[in-house]
């Protein structure tokens, strides 16, 4: 009966560190195609040895020490980190092969970790230049700090150092969960720089950078405009689920919250803001091209119409009547009165208006009030018969509120 030889161990290929030559710092496998290779001294506590597979001898791009202190260009962080998160309380073994998938096997007192040779060595290039340019910013940083702090004294850099660097803003950013942490101080201080942004400066800048300006006003613009929407939708929709409303609280809501996205208007001018000796409606709304348009706001519950039993018609409300009238007579003082008005509203707010044939616009009611369809019908007949005087309902005015908020 033959008896099988027993193969005999490989013997490896030993290279010793230079600072210390009992240390076998490398061993090459040439048969089984890897070299395994020793850490010593206080690199070996998280790690002792790492097995480079498909590899004979120390790969380049993995800059590891030849006297086995172990990865260069803070490969350590890597060391550190699989030891912390993977094997805190075992023995952790490394294999860096140059063909075997990642992988991670776990036993009782042991774990194994496999990682790609080309995937550890993108790690330490990226770390190297993280490395680098971290050195190199620490050292313009102090030089910088140096020569503004002591600029008789010492003059070894131009840069102020108080004063911003392009990418600072960029790198805030990208931390985690900045917009949900700011505190009073920070939106103080962004409330104050945004405009800066959008009024400074950028002659001599790349075309991207101005193209890239602008799209953030744009952007910002539709993004306040979204929030400050729907806030004014949610709480224009609280008003009018109460039963009833004071017109000095429609006022102050229309003309502080809804006004500004009524199509074309650019301002408001109130009654207190200035003094004329006629008589002068509450609000008075100037378009883009400096023509005024008077409004006349009554409540959401005002009663619009009533009923003419004998002939099955709705006619005007005795409210509603008085204020088609008023409007019609603000008009007319206005119109008569145009040139102390314009000279008025030019002292105190500063803006140039035009008085020509000033349209009328009463806010009261909403279309629940209509029983039915002949209501309903009426009250447009009725509306269309006035000259130059429109009715706007408070339900329609959310309503195209509604349509804006959708098309942002």
């Amino acid at each position: 009966m033959a008896i099988k030889k027993e193969k005999k161990p490989e013997i490896p290929e030993q290279h010793f560190a230079s600072d210390k030559p009992t240390f076998c710092v490398y061993e090459v496998y040439r048969k089984s195609n890897k070299t395994i290779y020793h850490l010593q001294d206080a690199k070996a506590k998280p790690l002792s040895q790492i097995t480079l597979d498909g590899f004979q001898g120390l790969p380049l791009g993995l800059y590891l020490n030849r006297n086995g202190y172990g990865f260069g260009k803070k490969g350590i962080f890597l060391i550190s980190a699989l030891k912390e998160n993977l094997a805190a309380t075992k023995i952790l073994e490394l294999t860096v092969s140059s063909k075997k998938p990642k992988k991670v096997v776990k036993s009782v007192g042991k774990v194994s970790i496999t990682l790609p040779f080309i995937d550890v060595k993108n790690l330490l290039v990226k770390l190297a230049r993280i490395n680098e340019d971290s050195n190199n910013e620490l050292r313009g940083s102090v030089a910088s700090f140096l020569s503004t702090k002591f600029p008789k004294d010492i003059k070894i850099s131009t840069e102020d150092f108080d004063e911003y660097k392009a990418g600072e803003i960029a790198a805030l950013l990208r931390r985690k969960k900045v917009s949900q942490k700011l505190n009073e101080e920070d939106l103080e201080s962004l409330n104050s720089f945004f405009p800066k942004i959008f009024e400074g400066s950028l002659k001599g800048k790349k075309r991207g950078v101005k193209a890239g300006r602008a799209a953030l006003i744009k952007n910002t613009k539709t993004i306040t405009d979204k929030i400050f929407l729907d806030e004014v939708i949610k709480e224009f929709e609280v008003n009018l689920a109460k039963k009833t409303l004071s017109e000095n609280d429609w006022q102050k809501f229309l003309s502080e919250k809804v006004f500004r996205f009524l199509a074309n208007y650019v301002t408001t001018i109130e009654k207190q803001n200035v003094s004329v000796s006629v008589s002068y409606p509450d609000f008075v709304l100037v378009d883009v091209y400096g023509f005024v348009d008077v409004f006349e706001i009554k409540k959401h519950d005002t009663p619009l119409l009533s009923l003419d039993e004998d002939h099955d018609n709705y006619y005007w409300k005795s409210d509603v009547s008085k204020a088609i009238a008023q409007i019609e007579n603000y008009i007319e003082e206005i119109v008569r009165n145009s040139d102390d008005y314009i000279r008025a509203v030019k002292r105190k707010k500063g803006i140039d208006i035009q008085v020509i044939r000033p349209r009328g616009y009463i806010i009261a009611g909403t279309s629940k009030q209509f029983s039915n369809k002949k209501e309903a019908a009426d009250f447009r007949k009725l509306g269309s018969s006035l000259k130059n005087i429109n009715f706007i309902l408070y339900d329609e005015l959310l309503a195209n509120l509604k349509n804006l908020r959708s098309k942002l």
